[in-house]
């Protein structure tokens, strides 16, 4: 696996990948609430990057807004799930630039929730958005 920055020639990829990744993760909501165009809307202006296999592959990305340190999205492939690419992510992150480093996840993705907690996220904050309650977590290592 190699971890990069994404290029303007990912952007339909990306968008796909965001599409379909939150389609199966956020079985709460109706699918049809997420659409292909939601990626370039949902990350502009954000540093992101991406993990692809060795064939090219792109198998998940990490969006983040820079000026706060906010992990704004991390979306894996839904065919690749539990393989380490999200925590390869954001290992990388955390080796490029100083944390700590923030995220809101929403309390109905407890997967999520589980993987954040063990990597040794911890709350600092409790919240309601649009799409439901969430935390806010916070980076153990800076």
């Amino acid at each position: 696996m190699r971890l990069r920055p994404a290029l303007p020639t990912d952007q339909a990829t990306l968008s796909d990948l965001y599409l379909r990744s939150r389609r199966t993760a956020f079985t709460w909501r109706d699918p049809a609430a997420f659409q292909l165009d939601d990626f370039a809307r949902d990350t502009e202006g954000e540093l992101i990057h991406l993990a692809e296999s060795l064939s090219g592959e792109i198998l998940g990305f990490l969006s983040l807004w820079e000026p706060d340190r906010f992990i704004h999205h991390l979306f894996i492939a839904p065919d690749h799930l539990r393989q380490g690419i999200g925590q390869a992510l954001l290992a990388d992150l955390l080796q490029r630039l100083p944390g700590p480093f923030r995220l809101k996840c929403l309390t109905a993705n407890l997967p999520a929730l589980a993987f954040y907690r063990g990597l040794g996220w911890t709350e600092i904050e409790r919240g309601t958005s649009d799409d439901g309650d969430y935390l806010q977590l916070e980076s153990a290592i800076c």
